[in-house]
């Protein structure tokens, strides 16, 4: 038999850059490629010693800056594929930008029935225009009639596997896969089912026949294909994942936002990230620790290090239903995450909106509200969720910044306390121009671009939070700081780092009050019964 090894990682790119949801759906994707993309790949052509150095001042880990030590020439290659490639997304980027200053010119409070006649030709058929109700005007996109047109090309979209140590990985949201000749890329769009086929290779083997059929398959689609030997191997992986028999839940944590709860009949996993096995120098659980079916996978948001592609692709083939925040749908900030994933392969994805209850074997899955952590920008898709099996309750609220304590009172009234609250304190995240610049269409005042931040909460709110449900443990996130993760983050840490600051004094407060707490990193399993906590 031969195995995927268990240190190959599945990069996915569209265009050769690291894919996250806003390079998947079509109008943010024109948007990316027009302010981000072309632009950065031009200025590292112009001045590649500046990117090259600016890249390792760790001053400006997670700037805007190309790090690619090689040959310029193949720079300027993918520059002039993109450009051919991307006539139609480029046209349809300039085509939201005049609209909107005809919008801004022509909508003075009277009928928009006029304008739609005057939008440039890419918006055809292809927005709605409407006013809020203080007569801001503003247009919205039918991203399924986006999805159904030439706008939406998943023959872009590829996966290259590397093999990965414990050497840290570069951060990828800035750099483009420039030069492919250091692994296996393939050209297959992500709902293509090779990609389950060498997921389950990694545990369940490829016998003699099965191994030379994705050889010949992966010779006319991977560049490198001939090295696909260098992947495999002939020894089993370990499988040390042992379903739970006790009573009650048990949690376990892999990492980032990354929970796997289970009470031995129905498993549930939330914002998958898994680290790859001896890459790192700590314990921590990677996919070997993974049960063979996760039946309902939670996604909190739609930021790039929480809808990992590079996981879910790993994982399609395990999991039963993603369940998703509920979008209003259409406002280029805010794209659909049900369509995104469906295009991208998974069958069974379901929206869940604010208090919305889903029932699950032996418990359910309620839909929390999300403020915060997303630039005071009208974004829906967003939720936390409290996960109920056998009576015991866990609260997953992510980034979720505490703006508003009387929310929190409204839901205690209407929600039993749960036993774990789990939250992320990144209470100093980056400017809004960080992760949604590159879809504006005017230029955001710098002051408003610094004061409107991906932040979520600090002791101060978290502590609120905690005060309010009164839990019998408080668990922080480890924020990005696991170093299999860092290459989505750029985030080093020191003890004077305001996260780590502000989750210190949450720790101490909580065990002020008698509440267990502690900030997550690496591994930790949890088991609630009885409404009582056992570390194992």
């Amino acid at each position: 038999m031969k195995y995927l090894k268990k240190n190959v990682a599945f990069e996915p790119l569209i265009c050769r850059w690291y894919a996250w949801p806003f390079l998947v759906s079509p109008a943010t994707f024109a948007m990316v490629a027009k302010n981000r993309m072309i632009p950065l790949l031009e200025s590292f052509i112009e001045d590649p010693d500046f990117h090259r150095e600016s890249a390792r001042d760790p001053a400006l880990l997670g700037g805007t800056f190309i790090d690619f030590p090689g040959d310029v020439g193949l720079a300027e290659a993918l520059l002039d594929k993109l450009k051919d490639d991307l006539h139609e997304q480029l046209a349809f980027a300039d085509a939201l930008v005049l609209a909107n200053d005809l919008l801004i010119r022509d909508g003075n409070g009277g009928t928009l029935e006029n304008l739609y006649e005057k939008m440039p030709k890419p918006l055809r058929g292809a927005v709605e225009l409407g006013y809020d109700l203080n007569n801001n005007p503003s247009l919205r996109v039918f991203e399924s009639l986006l999805y159904a047109s030439s706008l939406y090309k998943p023959a872009l979209q590829s996966v290259f596997l590397r093999l990965v140590t414990s050497e840290a990985r570069p951060f990828v949201l800035t750099t483009p896969l420039i030069d492919a000749s250091g692994g296996l890329l393939i050209n297959a769009a992500f709902s293509d089912g090779i990609y389950d086929t060498l997921a389950r290779s990694r545990e369940q083997g490829l016998n003699e026949d099965e191994y030379h059929a994705l050889k010949t398959e992966l010779s006319g689609r991977a560049e490198g294909g001939e090295r696909l030997d260098d992947y495999f191997t002939d020894e089993a992986p370990p499988r040390r994942y042992e379903q739970y028999d006790g009573d009650g839940m048990r949690v376990r944590y892999f990492g980032h936002a990354t929970l796997l709860i289970d009470d031995g009949v129905t498993t549930i996993m939330s914002d998958p990230s898994v680290g790859y096995e001896g890459t790192a120098a700590l314990d921590y659980y990677s996919f070997s620790d993974l049960p063979d079916r996760i039946d309902y996978v939670l996604i909190t948001h739609n930021h790039q290090d929480h809808v990992l592609f590079e996981v879910l692709l790993q994982l399609r083939h395990k999991i039963g239903t993603i369940v998703v925040p509920k979008c209003h749908g259409g406002f280029v900030q805010d794209p659909s995450l049900k369509l995104v994933l469906e295009k991208a392969g998974f069958t069974s994805v379901v929206e869940l909106d604010d208090l919305e209850v889903l029932p699950v074997p032996g418990g359910a899955i309620t839909g929390l509200p999300f403020l915060g952590e997303h630039c005071d920008l009208h974004i829906r898709t967003k939720l936390g969720y409290q996960v109920e099996l056998r009576g015991q309750r866990a609260m997953c609220l992510a980034d979720s910044n505490n703006l508003d304590p009387v929310m929190y009172e409204r839901l205690s009234r209407l929600l039993p306390n749960p036993d774990l609250i789990f939250i992320g304190m990144e209470c100093t995240g980056g400017p809004m121009s960080w992760l949604y610049g590159d879809l504006l269409t005017r230029r955001l005042r710098r002051e408003h671009d610094q004061s409107r931040r991906l932040n979520g909460s600090n002791f101060e709110k978290a502590s609120r939070i905690v005060d309010q449900f009164k839990p019998s443990g408080v668990f922080v996130y480890a924020m990005g700081a696991e170093p299999w993760f860092t290459h989505i983050t750029s985030i080093l840490y020191n003890e004077q780092s305001p996260p780590i600051v502000e989750s210190n004094k949450l720790i101490e407060h909580c065990r002020g009050r008698d509440v267990v707490a502690e900030r997550l990193f690496g591994k930790r399993e949890i088991v609630v019964a009885d409404h009582r906590l056992r570390f194992t």
